[in-house]
C-alpha cells in the first residue's frame, strides 16, 4: 500500500516542527534567565554548599531538554524531507515568562500541546499507512512525556 502524501499530511508534521523550534527557543532562553535569577538572590547556606537551588536544577534541565528538542526537530524534518516535503523554520509562539513558576507553566503547556499534535500524527499516520513516521513519533512522543513529568516534578 502506498503512502498517501499530501500538503495537508506535510502541514501537519510541520506543525510539529513549529513545536520543536518553539521548545528549543523557549527552553534555552529560561535557561539563560535562570542563571541571571540565580545571581540575583541570595543564596543560602546549604545552596552555596552544594550549589544545588531549584534555579540551578530547573536550568539544567532546560538546557538538556533543549538539547533533547533539537534532536527531534532534526528527525521530523528529515523525515518530511524523505516524503517530498520541505520543512518549515517558523516556530510556533514562543512564552517564556518572568520567573521559575512562570517557565514552568509555559513549558508544561508546551509539552502538553506537543503531546495532544503527536497523538493526532500518529493517528494520522497510521490511516495513511505510513509507519515509519508513526514510529518516529511515537518515540518522540515517549521522550515528551518524559519532558512533561519533569516539569511536573517542579511544580510539586
Amino acid at each position: 500500500m502506498a503512502i498517501k502524501i499530501d500538503d495537508d499530511y506535510i502541514e501537519l508534521l510541520n506543525k510539529a516542527v513549529s513545536g520543536e523550534i518553539q521548545a528549543i527557543v523557549q527552553y534555552m532562553t529560561q535557561h539563560s534567565k535562570t542563571e541571571m535569577l540565580k545571581m540575583r538572590r541570595k543564596l543560602t547556606n546549604l545552596e552555596i554548599l552544594t550549589g544545588k537551588n531549584k534555579a540551578s536544577v530547573l536550568g539544567k534541565l532546560l538546557k538538556d531538554i533543549s538539547i533533547a528538542e533539537m534532536k527531534h526537530a532534526e528527525k521530523i524534518a528529515e523525515r518530511i524531507f524523505v516524503l517530498g516535503g520541505e520543512s518549515t523554520t517558523r516556530p510556533s509562539p514562543i512564552k517564556i515568562g518572568d520567573d521559575l513558576d512562570d517557565f514552568l507553566a509555559n513549558d508544561l503547556q508546551a509539552e502538553k500541546e506537543a503531546m495532544e499534535l503527536y497523538r493526532k500524527i500518529i493517528k494520522e499516520a497510521t490511516e495513511r499507512g505510513d509507519i515509519t513516521t508513526k514510529k518516529l513519533f511515537m518515540e518522540i512522543y515517549a521522550e515528551e512525556e518524559e519532558h512533561y513529568w519533569s516539569f511536573d516534578e517542579f511544580v510539586k
